[in-house]
């Protein structure tokens, strides 16, 4: 009797853990989420890992619809899994059903602008200062929805939905077809906004007026120095006008411990110590040009198709330089620089030496450009830690 007593007993504590890890797998399933691929200019790459060292696992179509099983934080950024190894950026997908959203808050009218530079690409900017661009660029033709608008030194400037800025001298608002404009083939000027002054002095009672001023140093502003110079000659946009940003910070010093400092960001001038030389800088204008233009595995036709490869070369045939067709080969083009010292120009290299997969040109401000992948087209990327280029080669 005892037996069968524990018998029935064991039978109900496993019946238990059975609803439990029943409720448990509900609980799973309730907490996936819909989602629908937002990125409209391409294919999303489907990634292997949110780590170092992914590799591309499949493509997803713009307004496809996925699953999100989880989510992890990676680098400040986060990722989605939607199956087995598969990951994609957040900001490529957007979570929800999509067809419980109101048709009206996706048709709801809006200004928008319309790119109307045909020799390159509009650079979008950071803020009005044009001193640091963004990333994004409008090639000829595409349009933007706009959510904000300001009249600063006499230029109109609209704000678009991904926060960047455009001059209202490189756009047509609310002609998404262009009807009757001309294009601009000539990049007009744009004067950035007054930069602001700040000073901050602190001095002893009896400190006397004469002073022995410290030497003056220049820093320029990391992620703006050579971006906004890069994209301006390639692109022809505003910042052919508007050299990027830059920090004179000056200290004086008396000896009753007189201490004034003066920081000011001032709109840059013509001659910036890491302007890239006139070679490098045509390989850099020719590299932007190519932007838009698909990928193609081994392709070398630039505005019809080009792989990683083949862009490089082609960027620096027009400055002259004859470089071979492959990554491995181009590895040898020049001299092996430090990641920590690079110049517009330099070729990064993804992979060992000697076995190199993937190469780009470093165009400034940790931004560089490349033919990616298939299903992608020529753009610009920022050096990141989940994708950090192995090393560089300096040719120019």
């Amino acid at each position: 009797m005892k037996k069968q007593k524990m018998t029935y007993l064991s039978s109900g504590m496993v019946g238990l853990a059975g609803l439990v890890l029943m409720g448990l797998q509900t609980n799973d399933a309730q907490a996936a989420t819909n989602g629908t691929v937002n990125y409209a200019d391409g294919a999303t790459t489907v990634w292997t890992s949110p780590e170092v060292g992914q590799k591309p696992a499949r493509y997803l179509a713009t307004n496809q619809q996925v699953t999100i099983q989880d989510t992890k934080q990676v680098y400040g950024q986060t990722w989605y899994k939607l199956g087995n190894d598969e990951w994609v950026s957040s900001q490529f997908i957007t979570a929800g059903d999509a067809t419980a959203q109101p048709a009206a808050t996706t048709t709801a009218v809006k200004n928008t602008v319309t790119a109307n530079f045909q020799s390159g690409a509009t650079t979008v900017w950071a803020d009005t200062t044009a001193a640091q661009p963004t990333g994004e660029y409008l090639t000829y033709g595409t349009t933007k929805n706009v959510i904000d608008q300001k009249d600063l030194n006499g230029t109109t400037w609209y704000q678009l939905e991904s926060k960047g800025w455009v001059p209202a001298s490189y756009v047509v608002l609310n002609n998404p077809n262009l009807d009757g404009v001309t294009p601009i083939t000539n990049a007009p000027a744009v004067t950035p906004v007054a930069a602001t002054t700040t000073t901050t002095e602190v001095q002893a009672p009896a400190a006397p007026q004469a002073t022995t001023p410290a030497p003056a140093t220049e820093t320029p502003a990391p992620a703006a120095t050579t971006e906004a110079t890069t994209p301006a000659a390639t692109t022809s946009t505003p910042a052919a006008t508007t050299q990027p940003a830059q920090t004179q910070t000056t200290t004086t010093q008396s000896s009753q411990q007189t201490t004034q400092a003066t920081t000011t960001q001032q709109a840059p001038q013509t001659n910036t110590t890491t302007k890239a030389s006139g070679n490098a800088q045509t390989v850099i204008n020719a590299a932007l040009s190519q932007i838009g233009t698909p990928y193609v595995w081994g392709g070398t036709t630039p505005g019809v198709g080009l792989d990683c490869s083949g862009l490089v070369q082609y960027a620096y045939a027009q400055a002259g330089v004859s470089l071979k067709r492959v990554t491995t080969a181009q590895e040898g083009a020049g001299q092996r620089v430090s990641l920590d010292n690079l110049q517009p120009g330099d070729i990064l290299f993804w992979g060992g030496a000697g076995a190199s997969y993937h190469d780009a040109i470093y165009i400034g401000g940790g931004q560089y450009v490349h033919a990616p992948q298939p299903g992608e087209s020529v753009k610009t990327a920022s050096i990141s830690s989940y994708f950090m280029p192995s090393f560089a080669v300096r040719v120019l």
